[in-house]
């Protein structure tokens, strides 16, 4: 069993390495795809030829929804940047330099990074990944020969759990007040997190992947040789947490301007670092005291951020120390700067529909289900959300041109509303294993491209999609 999972993964590895285009490449290679999809399938306005409704494509759907992520990728670009300064502070580095050194064995090294990854985007994705990202250049600077593209693709494959986590798009947004399933009469009621998150289906899917799935996997896959592993210089991570740590320390030899001394100083540092902290503290638990909300009902990516930031220049104590950690992150920012637009514009494709027609993302949505099979309905959801997150890779922004058709169809076959929803969650976060977009952060700070990691990611998808498909179809909820 263990050399066919390692010949299958070595074999998935070799041909993602010679077809995988690079990131941006795949981006523009789906950019065009979506489009001839969006001309051939959905229905022109009245009286628009064929070349009038081409155009509209492209400028109401592409150019339109161009500029749609920018809100998002500052979000997304902020994360990064402050996730990877808390990393960079002594008590956080110390903390996973030593998980690091845990294993005994590189292979058993290579089974903990997704464990690790897939606890921290549980609690929320944007965690996940900078977590992740990290704590697989830890393991590659504590085991100098291990096979590094294995170690970061472990990395990703944690993020395969989000969307059944605390920070999960699709279950927030049903127990929101106002929500447009509401709003358009689909819904009577929100639906709680108890009915999705926390129920014994999604909790038992999360378990699995993550303590006997993904480790497992890993281990299994791990090269058998040297010959075929991959290691990567630990001093290029070493010399950046070097530079790190002496700006967290380093001050001027003389401070003679009060400017200086201000950047300089501990006091400010800290002290504006411990009200931000409160102020997230209040975040947190006023609803919890007033209104009885729990406080992940609360998580949000600003928040996150927020605590991200605030957290980082407490530990980092000085103005200054949390400058020059912030001008190294700047650097892993460039991927989310450059395609995140692009995919912008391919959401805004998938949802155009002129009036009277139906977007494309829609009859995927709707075609999906007219094939269901009696009971089969939560499996078929997940497939749908996972064929739509290729076009789409965002929960919510997928959710908003599928969840209405998914929903209708739970009701009018008598499945569940929320085992369907908890499906399409899974099936968002599932398909992200062939899908670069969200591994561009963590690209990012490993320094691999996609081809890299893309292959053993291959094996995780065909995995995850066994476990998660049955499990949503016969563990209760």
């Amino acid at each position: 069993m263990t050399n066919v999972i390692r010949r299958l993964s070595e074999s998935s590895s070799r041909l993602v390495e010679r077809y995988l285009p690079d990131a941006f490449l795949f981006a523009l290679v789906l950019t065009f795809v979506t489009y001839a999809m969006a001309i051939a399938l959905v229905e022109p306005a009245p009286g628009a030829g064929y070349g009038t409704h081409a155009q509209n494509v492209l400028m109401d759907g592409w150019q339109a929804g161009f500029w749609n992520l920018l809100s998002f990728a500052m979000q997304m670009t902020l994360i990064l940047m402050t996730g990877y300064a808390l990393a960079q502070t002594d008590l956080v580095d110390r903390l996973l330099s030593w998980a690091a050194t845990l294993p005994s064995t590189e292979r058993r090294a290579a089974a903990l990074v997704p464990v690790v990854a897939a606890l921290a985007s549980f609690v929320h994705w944007g965690l996940g990944l900078v977590v992740g990202a990290i704590f697989a250049r830890k393991v590659a600077q504590a085991n100098r020969s291990i096979d590094f593209p294995i170690v970061v693709a472990g990395a990703y494959s944690g993020f395969v759990v989000w969307h059944g986590g605390l920070a999960g798009s699709i279950p927030l947004l049903l127990n929101t007040e106002g929500n447009f399933l509401l709003e358009a009469g689909v819904l009577s009621g929100t639906i709680s997190t108890g009915q999705t998150i926390f129920t014994v289906a999604n909790l038992a899917i999360f378990g699995v992947v993550t303590f006997l799935f993904l480790p497992g996997l890993y281990a299994l896959m791990y090269p058998e040789n040297d010959e075929k592993k991959t290691p990567i210089d630990p001093s290029e991570f070493e010399d950046a947490a070097a530079d790190g740590g002496v700006a967290a320390e380093q001050s001027p030899a003389a401070e003679t301007t009060v400017a200086q001394r201000i950047e300089h100083s501990r006091l400010v540092g800290v002290a504006t670092g411990l009200l931000g902290l409160v102020a997230v503290g209040f975040y947190f638990g006023t609803p919890l005291v007033e209104e009885g909300v729990m406080p992940w009902n609360n998580l949000g990516l600003n928040v996150v951020n927020f605590a991200f930031l605030f957290l980082g220049l407490t530990l980092h104590g000085t103005p200054a120390a949390y400058v020059e950690s912030m001008k190294e992150a700047v650097e892993n920012v460039w991927g989310i700067i450059l395609q995140f637009p692009f995919y912008a514009g391919i959401m805004g494709i998938m949802a155009y529909a002129p009036e009277g027609s139906t977007s494309l993302a829609t009859q995927i949505a709707q075609g999906m289900v007219a094939v269901a099979p009696d009971g089969a309905l939560p499996a078929i959801a997940f497939l749908t959300a996972g064929l739509v997150n290729v076009f789409v890779p965002s929960g919510g922004g997928e959710w908003a041109v599928i969840g209405e058709t998914l929903v209708t169809a739970a009701k009018t076959s008598g499945a569940s509303v929320p085992r369907v929803a908890v499906a399409a969650s899974w099936g968002d976060a599932w398909s992200n294993m062939i899908q670069p977009f969200w591994a561009i952060p963590l690209l990012a700070i490993s320094g691999l491209s996609v081809r890299d990691i893309m292959g053993y990611c291959v094996m995780v998808l065909l995995g995850v999609g066994i476990v998660v498909s049955v499990g949503i179809t016969v563990l209760p909820m």
